[in-house]
C-alpha cells in the first residue's frame, strides 16, 4: 500500500507589511509638509495694561478678535463684521458663555463700539477685555 506524501509545503498565512510601511513613510511626508502651512497667526498688538486676570468658569469662553485692517475673527473662523450677531447667535444657543475682546490697539473706538454694540443685541453679558501685562520699568 502506498502512502501518498504531500510534497507541498503548508501555505504559511503571513501579512506583507512593506506596503503599508511605504503608504505610512508617505502619509508622514505629506503631514511633515503641509503642516506648517496650517499655522496661520493673526497679528493683532493689545494694548499693555496692568489687570487682574478674569477667574474661569466652567463655560469654555468664545475669543473674538478684531485685527487692524478690522477683520473680525471668533475663535479662528473669520466672519464678515454683518455676519457677527447671526454667528453668535449661534454660538451662544446653548446657554451663555462669556466673550474675551482681543482688539488691537490701533483701531478705531467706533469699530469696537459697534463690535460691542453687536455683542450686546445678541444677549452677551460678560465680556473680558484681553490685554497684555506691561512691561518692567514703563
Amino acid at each position: 500500500m502506498a502512502f501518498r506524501g504531500n510534497s507541498e509545503p503548508d501555505n504559511i498565512a503571513e501579512i506583507n507589511i512593506a506596503p503599508l510601511v511605504d503608504v505610512m513613510l508617505v502619509l508622514l511626508i505629506i503631514f511633515i509638509i503641509t503642516a506648517p502651512m496650517l499655522v496661520q497667526g493673526l497679528n493683532v498688538e493689545l494694548p499693555r495694561e496692568a489687570a487682574s486676570p478674569i477667574p474661569q468658569k466652567d463655560r469654555e469662553p468664545i475669543v473674538l478678535t478684531l485685527t487692524r485692517d478690522r477683520l473680525v475673527v471668533i475663535d479662528d473662523q473669520p466672519v464678515h463684521p454683518t455676519l457677527l450677531p447671526e454667528r453668535l447667535g449661534r454660538l451662544l444657543a446653548g446657554g451663555a458663555r462669556p466673550v474675551y475682546l482681543k482688539a488691537d490697539k490701533e483701531l478705531p473706538y467706533g469699530f469696537v463700539v459697534q463690535v460691542l454694540a453687536a455683542l450686546n443685541r445678541v444677549g452677551v453679558e460678560e465680556i473680558g477685555m484681553v490685554t497684555v501685562p506691561p512691561e518692567e520699568g514703563r
